[in-house]
């Protein structure tokens, strides 16, 4: 990378890391934009972004064989150490005919479970050997960071034979108690399909995969999870009944009851986050949270999928509670303002009343 390119672009990158910047967007023509909590952040101190810019820090960054398939696909997602400290993931991808770039600041550390500001009632999730434990949310939601956290406490606690199957790996899992094998789908694996093959019929007893839109998935996961070993699932979904609801349908119409059976047989949790602003700055952590009681089984086995909003609503004391209910807590302790917590409500109507309540 030339001098002037490398100065140009650390200093973006060490502007965004002061000041608590989750993205860095570069697109030609317009200065470098920071996402600091939910707001974009023009950094008009620097040069405007331009295509030579762009294609020199491509032409530093991206392999030969990425290369080739950013050309073909038109957008290629990785990770990438910049530094001893700074982890970035990172997408080049075309616009208008013009290649744009856009990184994702990574921490080095994974944060404990304790740290992360969800509920207590979760904590023992990383205690099962068996099942399936699900944590989804929209991308920026800090899913990932749950996922690895909880890895990271199994890997720390007892000996187990761990594989993530993943695209990109973001999280680098040094080996503790546990042995952890972390595949990157592109590199170690033709699929995230061949991956699970593997893992199904290999000495593993936990596979954490993350999010993906290939179709296969998720049976393969969930024979996995029902086979007395445990799955960790990362999904690209936004509440807890659209969750279930998107994996029974990821079955075969004539395999409803068989999937419905196998969910509720071996769903031990579900997460659904969202990272909201904090009051005074910075983002928190607001989660929706569904355990596999028996009532839930229950409707589970029986495909009836929405009536569990009512058992979110009303099981608190087993650990579980809506994402307005969540956010209702939030707003109740000062962490959000309420106005705020409204746009993340699930139903903003009647909102102001359950958090005034």
């Amino acid at each position: 990378m030339e001098a002037s390119l490398n100065l140009a672009i650390n200093k973006i990158l060490a502007t965004a890391a002061k000041r608590r910047a989750l993205n860095v967007h570069l697109t030609v023509g317009a200065y470098p934009v920071l996402r600091i909590d939910d707001e974009l952040v023009e950094l008009a101190e620097e040069q405007i972004v331009t295509q030579d810019f762009i294609n020199q820090l491509a032409g530093s960054w991206v392999s030969d064989l990425q290369k080739t398939e950013l050309e073909k696909e038109k957008a290629i997602i990785f990770v990438k150490e910049v530094s001893k400290n700074l982890r970035l993931k990172i997408n080049f991808f075309y616009q208008k005919g013009s290649l744009a770039a856009s990184f994702r600041l990574i921490p080095t550390q994974i944060s404990p479970l304790i740290n992360l500001g969800l509920p207590k009632s979760i904590y023992g999730l990383a205690d099962k050997k068996s099942g399936l434990i699900i944590v989804c949310g929209p991308y920026g939601s800090g899913r990932t960071t749950t996922a690895a956290s909880i890895i990271q406490e199994i890997n720390k606690s007892r000996k187990e034979n761990i594989i993530t199957i993943e695209k990109p790996i973001e999280y680098l899992i040094a080996n503790q108690k546990s042995l952890i094998e972390q595949r990157e789908v592109g590199r170690d694996a033709n699929s995230f399909i061949d991956a699970l093959n593997y893992a199904q019929q290999a000495d593993v007893d936990i596979i954490a995969v993350g999010a993906s839109q290939e179709e296969g998935i998720i049976p393969l996961v969930l024979e996995f999870a029902s086979s007395g070993r445990l799955a960790i699932l990362v999904m690209d979904t936004n509440s807890v009944v659209q969750t279930l609801e998107e994996i029974l349908s990821a079955f075969r119409p004539e395999e409803k009851l068989r999937a419905q059976s196998l969910l509720s047989e071996s769903l031990l949790a579900v997460i659904s986050q969202r990272l909201v602003p904090r009051a005074g700055g910075g983002l928190i952590l607001a989660a929706e949270v569904l355990f596999a009681t028996e009532p839930v089984q229950s409707l589970i086995a029986e495909g009836r999928i929405k009536q569990l909003t009512t058992i979110l609503q009303t099981s608190r004391a087993e650990g579980m509670l809506s994402l307005d209910q969540a956010l209702a807590e939030l707003v109740s302790s000062g962490e959000v303002l309420i106005d705020k917590a409204v746009e993340y409500a699930a139903d903003p109507q009647n909102f102001r009343a359950i958090a005034k309540s």
